[in-house]
């Protein structure tokens, strides 16, 4: 069976991106990681063919996510690696320094893809802490205009710091905002979606906008409690019905419909197996489209 490792979709910043990428957010605790485990997923997932790797500082891992990508033997050339700037860091001047620790404990000179991770911007804390809340336990947040902090993104792609820069978790609104400044438009903009949850209102627009959306937790149906589309008795009939798992069946209608993938699995067989190439018919695509959860 074909694999989707040599896919690529081309951003509006002329490069290309894998369209399907290994996700890093391995810990579903508060915990950090276990590095170890990272740092072997991550060189399996590139043995086996993976090239886009997505990480973020809130993951807590990223040393070991480059430590992984040294160990793979992978050149650097041919890998896309995405990053993000954390919520505490919008601040115009600290912008430049998150990135440079991000390039640090990753091991490389540049990002082929840098994302603003989350609209919100937090309060930086001394001493720092990724999550600051208040007596109430409310989050801490400060205005900081995404105008301001957009620029510092782009003084990046100047510097060489990352080849393309875009969104993450951003709502039609806050890229409209965000575009009647800018002079680089995001490339990307990453956010949930699912069949569960489409979000194809949003998905349409931004390509209108000629901005990429990459869906984040592509097989997860219910974060909270962890219901993942495997255990979706749904999901398996229509996967059974064409010999490939529910992973396989949600992962290429996705890529199917225009978006790029960043599952996240530590199993070297499903990493293997969320690789294949499954052409879907128009008939499979619609049962498929029908998984939608109607609020």
């Amino acid at each position: 069976m074909a694999n989707h490792s040599t896919s690529t979709v081309t951003l509006s910043s002329s490069f290309h991106m894998p369209v399907i990428g290994l996700g890093t957010s391995f810990s579903t605790t508060s915990d950090a990681p276990d590095p170890i485990e990272v740092e072997n997923t991550v060189k399996i997932a590139l043995q086996l063919g993976y090239r886009h790797i997505d990480c973020a500082p809130v993951y807590q891992n990223e040393v070991a996510v480059g430590q992984g990508i040294k160990a793979s033997g992978v050149p650097r050339k041919d890998l896309f690696i995405t990053s993000k700037l954390w919520n505490t860091e919008h601040d115009p001047k600290d912008v430049e320094s998150a990135v440079d620790q991000t390039l640090r404990d990753l091991g490389t000179d540049y990002v082929d893809l840098y994302l603003v991770h989350w609209p919100q911007s937090y309060v930086k804390m001394t001493p720092y802490t990724l999550f600051p809340e208040d007596e109430n336990g409310n989050p801490m947040t400060v205005d900081i205009p995404i105008a301001a902090t957009w620029q510092a993104m782009e003084a990046l792609v100047a510097a060489g710091k990352a080849r393309s820069i875009g969104v993450s978790n951003f709502f039609q609104p806050q890229i409209e905002e965000l575009l009647l400044t800018a002079k680089i438009h995001p490339a990307v903009n990453q956010i949930p979606a699912t069949p569960y949850r489409p979000k194809t209102d949003r998905v349409e627009w931004c390509r209108s906008k000629n901005i990429h959306v990459t869906a984040w937790g592509p097989l997860t149906i219910d974060r909270a409690t962890q219901y993942n589309v495997a255990a979706d008795p749904v999901a398996q009939k229509i996967a059974s019905s064409i010999n490939i798992t529910p992973a396989q069946l949600v992962l290429n209608w996705s890529i199917q419909r225009g978006t790029s993938v960043i599952p996240k699995s530590s199993h070297e067989e499903r990493l293997r197996s969320n690789l294949a190439v499954v052409e879907l018919s128009p008939e499979i695509m619609a049962q498929v489209d029908q998984l939608e959860i109607l609020v």
